[in-house]
């Protein structure tokens, strides 16, 4: 847990940047405070990423105060200079390869204490309209606001920035960085991060412009560099937006008008008539006549509105107007990013288009639509008809999106709805191959959670994952599909029974019916501001400050955190310390410094107190960390 004195720092910081002052003593605070070091490392520590090696051999593994202190005295004597990152490549959904950069354990640390002080500089100011890598915020946040507000919108415009992550400015950045920093040393840390360069296949290249993918300031930065867009689309909304409601339509209103006169005429007849059914069915054509256009006038000069959302660099805009409303707004987006922010814009992938045509964005399929659900409604002592909804925006699942994750995985024919087994999944335990399939499906059914159509859409998908499912276990047991499903049959479900301690437990194959519903208070997520930096303590940060060995049960010495990638990967472990830290459901063993050391090297013994009374304990522990301390002094200096 942050000191007092430190969270009264930290709020400072956010109040001071809300009012539109300059930031200062931002470096003062991170090289005077180890605390907030520790929670960088509390929060980055549990990442996938944290063994990755960069370019050196240093990782998260081996975390220390020592270490922590030897940096701080590198930045603050000046002698920091962050190692190049190492390059590596991802395969990207449409198959082409996105650059990641990886760097050192220590550079983590660093980035990850920095991004800590750069959000609290511009969380406070950053647009509602922003939603990527932010607390509280997604990309579900962002669907559900398009889909709330952006009702009768007309036209959909995307502008798509090529290559932003490697495009970004350096000059740009740093002055954007100094309107609301006002810290030499501190902007000096990050313009050497930025420059750090990186590694790729053993070859040096210079960095003059971007942020590594990969690294952990590249969110934040991503952020602050758009958040001038985020500014100069609420100057252009302001500018644009006009009326408070669109005029009615001259057409509907004229039908109206015919339908009440016509009502009003039949009303005095008999309604056993000739003349009053004439009328009936003359009202009914009419009605249904109305029904088929808009009741307001969709050109409306005096009614216009401009939307806008941005995930990091995926922007949206929602254009309530003529098409040249459109193409005006969407030339002056373009300007002021290839002028104001040197930003390329890809022309293949920008363009306008009609809303009930829709467009895709983060995934899915975003457009209009007109129910032709009518409701009957009693309005004073007469009974009529009403539309339900019209040109309201909602969201899709795409098939092609559906059909590429069944061929992905193996799960068989999408077209055909045919399943294949899965050869893959053979050598694993039937739990774990059921927990593979629910993983899976329940993933994709959560992120399309809030599509009109998900249930229709994946469907199919579900019943070819299920057939797929009964026969990868048919073909590991040598059984058939019937069988499969015979013996995992319970009621309406299926589920695999299987008993730990001699206590009964269950896993069920994952159905859409438990698709669980969108929550009610999207609405409220963004106002919530996110505390949970001042209040949490994190459980590695206990063990460490409680200062004892978990393997000897020292009490004394050097101590360091010690890291493996997966708790699965020593499922078969038969080493002492690996049954401690499966027991214990950890990643992460806080050990003296001579138990690390005899760790790495594979001599640490299942039983110690032996040992120590051969050695002897202080000598041991005491040279150890000499030698440790100087290890990590001449690795930080190189």
């Amino acid at each position: 847990m942050l000191s007092a004195r430190l969270i009264k720092k930290l709020e400072g910081i956010e109040k001071c940047s809300k009012h539109g002052h300059k930031v200062r003593n931002l470096f003062q605070i991170l090289t005077n405070n180890p605390e907030l070091w520790m929670q960088a490392y509390a929060q980055i520590y549990p990442n996938k990423g944290a063994l990755t090696k960069g370019v050196g051999e240093i990782t998260i593994d081996g975390f220390c105060e020592d270490r922590v202190a030897n940096l701080i005295k590198l930045l603050k004597e000046g002698r920091y200079q962050p190692k190049p990152s190492r390059r590596v490549y991802i395969r990207k959904a449409n198959g082409k390869q996105r650059p990641l950069g990886i760097q050192s354990g220590d550079d983590k640390l660093i980035q990850e204490v920095v991004r800590i002080l750069l959000e609290k500089v511009y969380e406070p100011v950053f647009s509602d309209d922003s939603h990527g890598f932010r607390a509280g915020r997604s990309c579900h946040t962002a669907l559900h606001e398009i889909r709330r507000k952006w009702t009768a919108t007309k036209w959909l415009i995307n502008i798509d920035v090529e290559n932003y992550f490697n495009n970004i400015d350096h000059r740009i950045l740093i002055n954007l960085l100094e309107q609301k920093i006002d810290d030499r040393r501190f902007i000096k840390l990050i313009k050497s991060m930025l420059r750090a360069g990186h590694l790729e296949q053993w070859r040096f290249q210079r960095t003059y412009s971007g942020t590594p993918q990969g690294s952990g300031c590249s969110p934040i930065i991503a952020n602050i560099y758009l958040h001038e867009l985020d500014k100069f689309m609420e100057e252009l909304r302001l500018n644009f937006d006009r009326g408070t409601e669109r005029r009615s339509n001259p057409e509907y209103n004229s039908l109206r008008l015919k339908i009440r006169r016509l009502r009003k005429k039949a009303d005095e007849l008999d309604k056993s008539s000739e003349e009053a059914r004439r009328l009936s069915d003359q009202i009914g054509q009419l009605d249904r006549q109305r029904r088929s256009i808009p009741s307001g006038d969709v050109n409306d000069p005096n009614y216009k509105r401009v939307y806008y959302t941005r995930y990091a660099d995926d922007t949206l805009l929602g254009v309530i107007g003529s098409k040249d409303d459109a193409q005006k707004i969407m030339e002056q987006v373009k300007t002021f990013l290839t002028q104001r922010l040197n930003l390329p814009i890809s022309e293949e992938k920008s363009g306008i288009w009609h809303a009930r045509e829709g467009i895709m964005f983060l995934g899915y399929e975003i457009r209009t639509y007109a129910s032709r659900k009518v409701i009957k409604i009693k309005i004073g002592e007469r009974h009529t008809r009403k539309r339900t909804v019209n040109q309201k925006m909602d969201l899709y699942v795409p098939e092609e999106r559906v059909k590429k994750f069944c061929q992905a995985r193996g799960y068989g024919e999408y077209d055909r709805l045919e399943s294949h087994h899965r050869a893959s999944l053979i050598y694993l335990s039937d739990y774990e191959i059921i927990r593979t399939y629910n993983d899976e499906l329940r993933g994709l059914a959560n992120y399309y959670g809030l599509a009109h159509d998900v249930k229709r859409k994946l469907n199919r998908l579900e019943h070819i994952s299920r057939y797929s499912l009964f026969k990868t276990l048919a073909a590991k047991h040598r059984s058939s599909v019937t069988k499969m499903a015979l013996r995992l049959k319970v009621k309406d479900d299926f589920v695999y029974q299987y008993k730990i301690n001699g206590e009964d437990k269950g896993i069920k194959v994952y159905k859409l019916k438990d698709l669980t519903p969108e929550p009610k208070t999207w609405e409220k997520i963004d106002l919530i501001p996110d505390t949970r930096i001042y209040e949490r303590r994190s459980e590695i940060l206990d063990r460490m400050n409680a200062q004892i060995c978990e393997y000897c049960s020292r009490e004394d010495g050097y101590f360091e955190v010690h890291h493996v990638r997966k708790l699965s990967d020593m499922k078969d472990g038969k080493e002492q310390w690996q049954k401690l830290m499966i027991a214990r459901q950890r990643k992460t063993m806080v050990l003296c410094v001579e138990c690390h050391d005899l760790l790495h090297a594979g001599k640490l013994p299942s039983w110690r107190s032996s040992m120590y009374e051969r050695s002897g304990e202080p000598c041991a522990v005491n040279a150890a960390r000499t030698v440790r301390r100087e290890a990590h002094a001449c690795t930080l200096e190189v």
